[in-house]
């Protein structure tokens, strides 16, 4: 992992740089593969929107030839890595490849004028980069993108999709619907302005009622769509069990302090796994030793049963969190359905009539 320092950083950004490129030029040379992390948003709620691309990907490749003497050939390539929710474990994730473009073919300009070179070349990444991923422009307007594939459920929202529909396709429209709405902004759409009043209308009433959309959607649906739920819990339910023994209480306790510690909620998720998968095993060597006690330690079999269940222990947590979360749920949608939502209904269905007019794409 190499360093790319920024002027905001306070350090001395041309000699710290200059170490990082130092390194990365001697990689390129020997034909090794670089990934640069774009600077990302890091905000607690979805926006699917690109930062402007800096030169930082050009300047890097451009050195490594000059270094290398033009010899071998430096592509940059764009990668547009998809997360229907970055903030939760295990959600879907897809990874689009761009189109290469090769830094040997910009050698004549480079060597007349460096600057603008680099330039042009950051411009066309920055394009490419763009319909890799639903970019939109604005965060109103990825509000309202967000809110669009919530009430469809044909885009990539981590909650309100069609499981029907393969997530690769749920991303395609979600690309198109991106590009319709940066084709219509608001102030130029007053049929735009109005549906995303609509929206924020229909949202406020499912507050008043104290649901939400998954929530009323799911306590729409019918029973025959709510077993394979209940069978889900009851194949999960002994491992849960043993998950439960194992790994609950460090769990919990890891929960409550890192949302207690950390104040945006966007850096829960990835602090609770790295601190439940150095915790967890460590409290559960006792027992490890315990079971390689139990089990006479002679025949070496032993040692690889008692291996196998102590390793297993991450597996029997998951478990453990997949059925708490199913039954959580099931009771949830037991208070849900106990409310008069039939006006609720009403109102999305008329919502969904006025989307599927104003935006041709939905």
């Amino acid at each position: 992992m190499l360093p790319i320092y920024r002027q905001r950083d306070r350090v001395d950004t041309v000699e710290k740089n200059k170490e990082s490129f130092i390194k990365t030029n001697r990689l390129l040379g020997r034909r090794r593969n670089i990934l640069i992390f774009g600077e990302g948003f890091t905000h607690d709620r979805i926006q699917r929107r690109l930062h402007p691309i800096k030169k930082g990907a050009a300047r890097i490749g451009f050195s490594a030839l000059i270094e290398d003497g033009w010899r071998n050939p430096v592509y940059l390539q764009g990668l547009g890595i998809n997360y229907s929710d970055f903030n939760l474990i295990g959600s879907d994730v897809l990874v689009d490849a761009g189109n290469k473009i090769c830094l040997n073919d910009y050698r004549e300009s480079y060597l007349e004028n460096p600057s603008k070179t680099i330039t042009e070349v950051t411009v066309l990444l920055d394009a490419d980069m763009r319909t890799l991923i639903p970019d939109v422009k604005t965060p109103e307007m990825a509000d309202f993108h967000e809110d669009l594939m919530m009430l469809t459920r044909k885009g990539i929202h981590p909650l309100c999709f069609d499981p029907s529909i393969s997530f690769e396709h749920r991303w395609q429209y979600a690309l198109e619907l991106a590009t319709w709405i940066n084709a219509h902004p608001f102030e130029h759409c007053q049929e735009l302005t109005v549906l995303r009043d609509e929206i924020a209308d229909y949202k406020e009433e499912l507050c008043r009622q104290g649901v939400s959309e998954p929530e009323r959607f799911a306590a729409a649906e019918k029973p025959s769509r709510i077993i394979p739920g209940l069978f889900n819990v009851l194949l999960h339910l002994p491992f849960a069990i043993l998950g439960l023994m194992h790994a609950a209480l460090p769990i919990h306790v890891i929960k409550w302090w890192v949302e207690r510690t950390l104040k945006r909620p966007v850096y829960w998720g990835s602090t609770k796994m790295v601190l439940a998968v150095i915790i967890v095993p460590i409290i559960n060597i006792p027992f490890l030793l315990w079971l390689l006690a139990a089990l006479s330690c002679i025949a070496p079999w032993n040692w690889v049963v008692a291996s196998a269940y102590f390793f297993s222990i991450g597996w029997f947590s998951l478990a453990y969190l997949k059925v708490l979360s199913r039954l959580k749920l099931m009771f949830r949608l037991s208070q849900v359905k106990q409310k008069k939502l039939k006006a609720l209904n009403d109102n999305y269905f008329n919502l969904i009539a006025s989307i599927r007019t104003k935006i041709p794409v939905a």
